[in-house]
């Protein structure tokens, strides 16, 4: 019989085989989606609701946030732009409404403290506001706020909106 074959003695034993990894299972899930991407499809459903809703003539975007060039800000700052502004305004009165305001998110991301302010200073002051994450929110709260009366305003909302903001101002100097 022929004699047995030694492995060498600094040679690892044969690591016995493992068995195959199962893929990892993707996430369920909408896609991902930009804030871009989403503003972008949000007023292609408005310029498809136009014709029926003529007061759509008059939503814009607020181009206020996003990635600027260098010094870019300061001259932005300088020419009146504000921090927090919403990104989607109907600033004229309709349905019993005072206007339309709504921030567009994506993802897990959050509303700042400045865009806080200006959805309770405007729906203090009679707007619809609304915070959409997706275009078949967005499509919804514009539904609604072209189909749904406002309930009427109470007498004391420029009391409301001063008691708000000083509260908001006292608590920025602490």
């Amino acid at each position: 019989p022929p004699a047995p074959v030694r492995a060498p003695v600094d040679a690892p034993p044969e690591a016995p085989a493992r068995p195959a990894k199962a893929p990892k299972a993707r996430r369920a899930g909408p896609p991902k989606i930009s804030e871009d991407d989403l503003q972008i499809s949000c007023f292609e459903w408005i310029e498809l609701m136009r014709p029926s809703h003529p007061i759509l003539e008059w939503i814009i975007h607020v181009p206020n946030g996003g990635k600027r060039p260098r010094g870019a800000a300061g001259k932005l700052k300088a020419m009146g732009v504000k921090p927090g502004v919403l990104d989607i305004l109907l600033p004229l009165p309709y349905n019993g409404w005072s206007g339309l305001a709504i921030e567009l998110k994506v993802g897990s991301n959050k509303t700042t403290e400045q865009q806080d302010d200006w959805l309770e200073v405007l729906q203090a002051s009679g707007y619809y506001t609304a915070v959409c994450y997706t275009l078949e929110a967005f499509m919804d709260h514009v539904s609604r706020f072209l189909s749904a009366a406002a309930q009427a305003p109470s007498a004391d909302v420029a009391i409301r909106q001063a008691a708000y903001l000083t509260a908001r101002r006292s608590r920025a100097q602490d």
